[in-house]
């Protein structure tokens, strides 16, 4: 089976204009999550979408899909977890929990603020499985990266070898699983997205090509551009 994790568990602190989270603040009349959610449902190869949320937003997260007519059979929101890769691991577990241990099945992992994911990328998410054993999205860096200590200039990095990281990203569930499982605890806190589990193994990250429109909001900026895009 092939799975989606949305990832809907943080507090969205700098969108300094939002007064609830930021993946309920509506966007052309939809909240956010909602709209996420509906990218995925969107592709038929999806099999189920499982949402962590913080468990305080559980019950506004089941009446927000309630409203907006989400397909309960497809969709379950568990709680998430202390921090985004223990929301990952909450819903690979609770995925197991209901369908067992199977060596083929898939999931996508997403943040729920990245409403604008195209149906391409997914797809390509899920053929890149068909070969490797995880992959992630990435966009190629467009600008000059430089690296600095915050006062001066120390060194410009080769732009040809720098990309920039987006979701989905997609993994054998028992892989995932069994990876996190083997890292420290001091490794885990280490973790800046569930790439960096296979990555801190040692295990290779096959590239799916990411669209400049598959922006994280996590500014005031990116919500006005949000707005812009879904009116």
């Amino acid at each position: 089976m092939i799975f989606a994790g949305i990832v809907a568990g943080g507090c969205g602190s700098r969108v300094k204009s939002a007064v609830i989270p930021k993946q309920f603040i509506e966007i052309g009349g939809v909240p956010v999550i909602v709209r996420t959610v509906r990218a995925f449902l969107a592709v038929a190869e999806i099999d189920m979408v499982y949402v962590g949320i913080k468990p305080d937003w559980h019950e506004y997260t089941d009446e927000l899909f309630e409203r907006f007519g989400i397909d309960k059979k497809r969709v379950k929101v568990i709680d998430g977890g202390a921090d985004r890769n223990g929301t990952v691991m909450n819903i690979a577990n609770t995925i197991v929990a209901d369908h067992g241990e199977n060596k083929e099945d898939i999931i996508l992992t997403h943040d729920a603020v990245r409403p604008f994911v195209t149906e391409k990328i997914i797809r390509d998410n899920i053929s890149a499985m068909t070969e490797h054993s995880a992959c992630g999205t990435y966009m190629p860096a467009t600008d000059t990266i430089i690296k600095s200590d915050g006062e001066k200039v120390r060194e410009t990095l080769n732009r040809s070898e720098l990309y920039q990281a987006q979701t989905p990203q997609t993994f054998r569930l028992l892989d995932l699983r069994r990876n996190y499982e083997s890292l420290s605890e001091e490794q885990k806190e280490k973790l800046t997205d569930t790439c960096s589990v296979f990555t801190s193994c040692g295990k290779d990250i096959y590239l799916v090509v990411g669209d400049a429109l598959n922006f994280k909001i996590t500014t005031d900026s990116d919500l006005r551009m949000a707005n812009a895009l879904a009116e």
